[in-house]
């Protein structure tokens, strides 16, 4: 993972004499982009409006409305990655050295400056901001790789407990389903059809309930390389979306496609990855209000791979964060099918195909489950 190119960093200098401001603006602005402020209130302006093309502070000491330093010093608490420099024609030097030694000021330059040496003076800063953001984004790359790395472990460790109960449940099932066979066979047509109905749809939601189990004590499975096929994921969306009609219809759950910047071909187990839509349909059927759209896109990365976002309008429990739904047993509905597995499930499947998957919180209410399915899985 590579960070994106950052811009050169640019200069503020504040002065409240304008022929200081052009003098400099003059000076510099033919080396790195400049910009000016005639006191410490515009000067916050311009920070404000362009902290993030900003990497170099100087003020002048004594300005109307509060000196240098105390300036420097707020720059400091507003934007300490800032380099920030003081120009003085003052000979304080208690002062100077305390705002030096407390970190307000990274270096004081006198006045009348000398050009060059002022130009050094800035060069020296603008290296400093430099290296200073690049530790930075090392270390918060660091911090999301190590983030994501136990996320991923405690994830599979606890996804496993669960499909490991799954084998369990399943074999509790199929008495239930043997019982109501043998009650449907020996009831004829002279008895209550509707109860007879009522014990069909029961064997058929255990057969279902039984199918996706199955299902379940495969998703931590490596690929098999045998099984590796070309997938066009949005084929195999519609196709899933098809299947399940009956379980949205049901619950009125109406699905959005969009589709954009294709191709949406992936390597990868056919199977497994019509699981994974399965599953987050399922995921979304259980979860939502009755009468609740959900809006899923594609977008096709180059031939790289395939992203797909799913973004749903359900209010989730005060205090949870998104990242808690990809535990088992968090649910965010009071459905108590709704028993926390199908997101998991979902996860290992990505897993497995060397994707990526992230869930946010959605402005308002709702959440947003983000996927990437590279083109070229690693291969097992």
């Amino acid at each position: 993972m590579t960070s994106p190119a950052r811009s050169e960093p640019s200069v503020l200098f504040v002065d409240d004499e304008t022929r200081a401001l052009k003098i400099f603006e003059k000076a510099f602005r033919n080396k790195f982009p400049v910009f000016t402020a005639s006191s410490t209130a515009e000067a916050m302006e311009v920070l404000q409006n362009s902290s993030d093309k900003i990497g170099v502070v100087i003020a002048d000491q004594k300005m109307p409305g509060g000196n240098g330093i105390e300036f420097l010093h707020e720059v400091r608490e507003r934007f300490p990655d800032k380099i920030r420099l003081l120009t003085t024609a003052y000979t304080e030097i208690d002062t100077l050295v305390g705002a030096i030694n407390e970190g307000s000021v990274f270096r004081f330059i006198s006045k009348p400056w000398n050009l060059q040496t002022l130009g050094e003076e800035i060069a020296q800063a603008r290296e400093s901001f430099d290296l200073s953001t690049r530790d930075r984004e090392f270390v918060n790359l660091r911090l999301e790789e190590l983030k994501d790395i136990v996320l991923d472990e405690k994830v599979a460790e606890i996804g496993t407990v669960a499909i490991s109960l799954s084998h369990y449940v399943d074999n509790a099932l199929c008495p239930f389903d043997l019982l109501i066979s043998k009650i449907s066979e020996k009831m004829d047509d002279s008895d209550d059809e509707s109860y007879l109905s009522f014990l069909k749809r029961i064997r058929e939601h255990i057969r279902a309930t039984s199918e996706n189990i199955s299902h379940l004590r495969l998703v931590d499975a490596p690929l098999e390389s045998d099984r590796l096929e070309s997938v066009d994921l949005a084929e195999l969306l519609d196709h899933c979306l098809q299947r399940n009609q009956e379980l949205c219809d049901g619950k009125k759950i109406h699905f959005e496609i969009t589709k954009e910047d294709g191709p949406f071909v992936v390597t990868g187990d056919r199977e497994r990855l019509a699981d994974f839509f399965h599953f987050m349909i399922a995921e979304e059927v259980v979860s939502l209000n009755s009468d609740s759209s959900v809006s899923v896109s594609l977008k096709g990365d180059q031939g790289h791979g395939v992203s797909i976002e799913i973004a749903d309008r359900q209010s989730i429990r005060s205090g949870v964060s998104p990242n808690d739904f990809l535990y088992p047993f968090n649910v965010r509905s009071a459905n108590p099918r709704n028993f926390g597995v199908f997101l998991i499930c979902a996860y290992f499947h990505v897993r497995a195909h060397g994707g990526k998957m992230k869930v946010d919180q959605r402005e308002g209410s709702g959440l947003t489950f983000r996927f990437y399915f590279s083109a070229h899985p690693p291969l097992p």
